[in-house]
């Protein structure tokens, strides 16, 4: 699609996500009872379709699986870090968690971690604007950074330097909903892999697949292509979509446009 990093500037980037049928990513149906002992398709599809490596994550799907929303342990006398990226030892290894956590709000125990046979290298993608502290906290942890953005990360720059500075070719993009949508609205994701749960729970309060962020991102439509429709075991259905062009439509100046959403917000 148009906008973002050239490809030649820029991983493959695959956004990867389970989701109910009525488009959710967290909530009730995720304890749902197992269909069959045959395995989850979500992560048979991460593991065997896909070869990746660098898995990417917002800062509230990251304390929701690794960090739990602990505080992270600064030192709010640190001495100034040096100005810029900073690659720590063991970096080369080719296999990498990345962060977008430009607050410095992430309370990393090792700079290290692994999901089955997967195991990776934590990089934390911060901003100018990232404190002093938190810097040092991760240089003190062995964690690797990448300074992209001055107030807020810039994610196209972002994924330039995934690739220029770890050698990454090849990315998943795993959540959650507004990291995503923001990704997408970027120009950032060439495709969608999803793992559509046989189930729903109805939730207006959870999650979906995207979430625009006001002051961040807009509600522009973006058109999709299936490349593949697959019926799991497990009785989920996997559908590979490619990302396509967004929708060229001035909502904010169509008259019938803004008389419908008139005519619903009127009614809530």
């Amino acid at each position: 699609m148009k906008g973002g990093a050239e490809m030649s500037q820029r991983p493959f980037i695959f956004c990867h996500m389970e989701t109910s049928l009525d488009g959710k990513i967290m909530g009730k149906y995720l304890w749902r009872p197992s269909a069959a002992d045959v395995g989850d398709s979500f992560d048979m599809v991460q593991h065997q379709k896909y070869s990746y490596q660098a898995l990417l994550l917002g800062r509230t799907t990251i304390d929701d699986n690794y960090t739990m929303y602990a505080t992270p342990e600064v030192n709010e006398n640190a001495a100034p870090v040096p100005a810029g990226d900073f690659l720590a030892e063991g970096v080369s290894m080719g296999q990498f968690m990345i962060a977008i956590d430009s607050k410095g709000k992430l309370a990393w125990q090792e700079n290290t971690t692994e999901d089955g046979d997967y195991k990776a290298h934590i990089v934390s993608i911060v901003t100018e604007q990232t404190p002093n502290s938190y810097k040092d906290f991760l240089r003190q942890k062995g964690i690797s950074y990448l300074v992209c953005g001055n107030d807020h990360v810039d994610l196209a720059l972002a994924c330039e330097k995934i690739k220029t500075v770890l050698k990454v070719e090849k990315m998943m993009l795993g959540g959650g909903a507004v990291i995503n949508w923001s990704f997408l609205q970027a120009g950032l994701v060439d495709e969608v892999s999803q793992v559509i749960a046989p189930a729903a729970d109805g939730s207006t309060s959870t999650q979906t697949l995207f979430m625009a962020k006001e002051g961040i991102t807009k509600d522009q439509p973006i058109l999709f292509k299936p490349l593949s429709v697959e019926i799991m075991p497990d009785d989920a259905v996997w559908i590979r979509w490619q990302v396509g062009e967004k929708v060229d439509f001035d909502f904010d100046n169509d008259p019938e446009f803004k008389e419908v959403m008139g005519m619903i917000e009127a009614h809530k």
